[in-house]
């Protein structure tokens, strides 16, 4: 071969190479430009997939808003959270959810409040204790919240506190002493350690027992027996309280017996007198208190009988 044609094929393969280059340069081009297209494409469809989630969160929140509302005002408080709670498990960053939520439970505390305000403590302890209850839930809130769980548990047991002062007061006046100890032992149960608490159970005590004291000195001593009896039974079931009481169970025993042995030699002589009637009555009112006693119920049984024996000879 010639140096002229070993020039030509030389010169021939570097064109070709040069054209296999620049045919490789295209080629990369194309793959980066439809790479970036690809990836343009991803980031379109992401925004858009964010725009259309966006724009469910916050129909979401507008209905959840609008039937809170309406679910608050009826007193339905629960179901508001509830709401609240299902939309903000979706979206649990969006801040129209957030702020819809944190003002929900605001208005749930501030209805507490107002009715606390208003000595309404039933309705305040309602509002509180279903926040409380549900505070599992939205805990991670807290930040945003004006409130906190030490506050609503506090705000719960005065609450009932004094919303079980009112009926023992109202139970008190009315005479009905069984319902008035057992509304105290009921809270008392549940907050032994509260000074506020024992205290009050304590006053009903001692009031229920002046009440006794007070009808036996009227000499009513069917009444003053009863009431001796409902404060001895509970105050046995409530041992640790009797140090601070002015009365001890022994007191209280003596009492009921006085009236035991008044009622019953008050029936005594009616009996001898022929009034049988007055008799089984006087006697009767000692079962009243001590209905275990067999022979005040064999007296009542055998001037019973006598009285039908009178009545069937007429």
């Amino acid at each position: 071969m010639t140096k002229d044609s070993q020039k030509r094929v030389i010169l021939s393969l570097g064109m070709l190479f040069f054209l296999f280059l620049s045919s490789c340069g295209w080629v990369k081009k194309e793959l980066l430009h439809k790479e970036q297209a690809g990836k343009q494409e991803v980031q379109k469809q992401e925004v858009q997939k964010q725009e259309a989630q966006k724009q469910e969160a916050q129909k979401q929140t507008d209905y959840v808003h609008e039937y809170a509302q309406k679910e608050i005002e009826v007193g339905n408080f629960q179901n508001a959270i509830n709401l609240y709670k299902e939309v903000y498990q979706k979206w649990p960053q969006g801040p129209n959810v957030r702020s819809g939520y944190v003002k929900t439970l605001e208005s749930i505390k501030s209805g507490g409040d107002q009715a606390f305000e208003r000595n309404d403590f039933k309705l305040a302890e309602r509002n509180y204790e279903v926040l409380l209850r549900n505070w599992v839930h939205f805990s991670d809130l807290t930040q945003s919240l004006s409130f906190q769980k030490a506050f609503l548990e506090k705000r719960i047991k005065t609450s009932r506190y004094l919303f079980t002062e009112e009926q023992v007061s109202s139970h008190l006046k009315t005479g009905d002493f069984r319902k008035a100890i057992d509304l105290c032992k009921e809270v008392y149960k549940k907050y032994p350690q509260d000074s506020t608490v024992r205290n009050g159970y304590i006053r009903t005590l001692e009031s229920i027992k002046t009440n006794g004291d007070r009808a036996f000195e009227g000499r009513n001593f069917a009444l003053a027996g009863s009431v001796y009896e409902i404060v001895l039974r509970n105050v046995s079931s409530v041992n640790h309280l009797n140090g601070s009481l002015s009365f001890s169970k022994e007191g209280l025993t003596a009492k009921i017996s006085n009236c035991r042995k008044v009622l019953f030699e008050n029936g005594l002589k009616q009996y001898r007198s022929g009034n049988l009637n007055q008799a089984i009555s006087l006697w009767k009112s000692i079962l009243i208190f001590d209905p275990d006693n067999r022979e005040i119920r064999k007296a009542v049984n055998m001037a019973t009988l006598q009285l039908e024996n009178l009545q069937n000879t007429k």
